[in-house]
């Protein structure tokens, strides 16, 4: 017996020893699949009217769906990095796609604790999360983000979308499939493995194949209500004036939420039914969990905004969260638990029967998953970035939007002022309350006992003072500043 077989077997004794889930034989298997830029309501089967996601719909109806679950971050790195560290942004140092750090072993961060646990290690797909050179060594270690027509210019807007005319099977979602198919494939018995599949839809340019557009008509297309932005924090307003989404009409906003919620279809719920599919032909469905999520939302809408900003409002934050593992953990389960990116890390090994790592601030979701979790009325989640403010007098010198001789588009010129991390901002969220405190802003409270969207600050009304004080209390002793 090597190192390996013999590390996984040990894993599950643990297991069973620990009182959990006696699974078949050796440690469970675990794929961690994490799209890019998918928001927490972006499925149908939460009753999105615009959404076709039946894949994801299968998951949830046979696994545990986590209806409020948030990243700790609005983008992508800072986002990604939280969950292999399950470490906060300021606590891991990267707080922003320009200026924070990737991880740069994969000793202590999850890949390198099931590493220790003799488990053969996968990577498929976009990385954004280790630095350059970390991951190799992985038993296969497959990296692609976007095709290169889907590149930006100069002449690109801020909604971009675009049409296909590669073939559907030489596109990134199905080569990223393909080479997880390809890891399941060779799985062994007594040999556990960790398979990370990271797709880089619907991020923009929002894009899929006609067969996926056609089934999105712009007719049934529905823009969620218009909440001015000023209502919420200068910032904002002045970042939707210099991208120019308060001139966005609203037939490009239709098309583009086709495109969005076509691109999630494809690009996401059709690669995650081929894994699904691929687990049940090779055996393997009872001893693996399967995991999906999104490492952060987007506007999609929201104050007739697309994309994703330094912002920590629930459309950027609020992210899909399935456990699925069949006969393992509850199954057609919704639960209204908050859940948050640190989470992850503590999640999977207990779970799979390891020791957590000492020093995570995040908690293990796993009483949630078998029936014995709580209410939690009273749980918080937090979440922690870095910004940059437009100039003073950038209205008066505004970009132009279209670059005709740096081939920079709009939004990355607009992003290099504002995602500069010069300032710092946090926010913490409960079940019905979310406090926001910035550097060079004021403090923004709301009331959202239904979550979904910031309707107005009501920082300044009286009968808030009491909230606000014990919120402040509560992000203080995650992060002071």
């Amino acid at each position: 017996m090597n190192r390996r077989k013999f590390m996984s077997r040990v894993g599950a004794g643990t297991l069973a020893i620990s009182g959990g889930v006696a699974w078949a034989g050796t440690a469970p298997n675990v794929v961690y699949i994490v799209c890019d830029q998918m928001r927490g309501d972006a499925l149908s089967c939460l009753g999105n009217p615009n959404a076709h996601t039946p894949n994801l719909d299968r998951m949830a109806s046979q696994g545990t769906l986590f209806e409020n679950w948030f990243s700790n971050n609005p983008v992508c790195v800072p986002s990604r990095v939280t969950a292999f560290t399950g470490l906060y942004p300021h606590q891991h140092g990267c707080l922003d796609n320009k200026t924070g750090s990737r991880i740069r072993k994969i000793e202590g961060s999850m890949l390198g604790h099931f590493r220790s646990r003799g488990y053969r290690l996968g990577w498929v797909g976009k990385n954004d999360t280790y630095a350059k050179g970390a991951l190799r060594g992985l038993d296969m270690c497959r990296i692609r983000a976007r095709e290169p027509f889907r590149r930006y210019n100069g002449f690109v807007p801020p909604w971009w979308h675009s049409d296909m005319y590669w073939p559907e099977d030489e596109c990134s979602a199905s080569l990223n499939t393909r080479d997880a198919l390809e890891f399941i494939d060779t799985a062994t018995n007594g040999e556990p493995f960790f398979l990370h599949v990271s797709y880089f839809d619907p991020h923009p340019p929002y894009f899929a194949p006609a067969k996926c557009m056609g089934r999105y008509v712009s007719a049934d297309m529905q823009i969620p209500p218009y909440v001015a932005p000023e209502k919420l924090d200068g910032r904002l307003a002045e970042y939707q004036q210099a991208l120019h989404y308060d001139r966005f009409p609203d037939a490009d906003l239709i098309e583009t939420m086709r495109y969005y919620h076509a691109a999630v279809e494809w690009g996401v719920d059709d690669q995650v039914g081929r894994i699904l599919d691929a687990l049940e032909t090779k055996g393997l469905a009872e001893n693996t969990i399967v995991v999906f999520t999104s490492d952060h939302g987007d506007f999609m809408g929201h104050h007739h905004m697309v994309r994703k900003a330094m912002f920590h409002y629930d459309a950027l934050l609020h992210v899909p969260m399935i456990w699925f593992a069949p006969g393992r953990i509850r199954e057609n389960v919704r639960t209204k638990t908050l859940g948050q990116g640190v989470d992850l890390f503590p999640t999977l090994v207990d779970l799979t029967g390891g020791k957590i790592p000492k020093g995570l601030p995040g908690r293990s979701v796993r009483p949630w998953l078998e029936g014995g979790g709580d209410e939690d009325d009273d749980h918080a989640v937090f979440a922690s970035a870095a910004y940059g403010d437009l100039p003073r007098d950038y209205f008066d010198h505004p970009e132009p939007f279209s670059d005709f001789d740096g081939g920079v588009p709009l939004h990355l010129r607009v992003q290099d002022l504002t995602w500069t991390a010069k300032s710092r901002t946090a926010m913490v969220r409960t079940r019905e309350w979310k406090l926001i405190l910035s550097e060079t802003r004021g403090p923004e409270l709301y009331h959202m006992p239904q979550g979904g969207l910031e309707t107005l600050n009501v920082i300044n009304e009286p009968e808030t003072s009491a909230i606000r004080s014990e919120l402040e209390a509560k992000l203080r002793r995650v992060w002071s500043w």
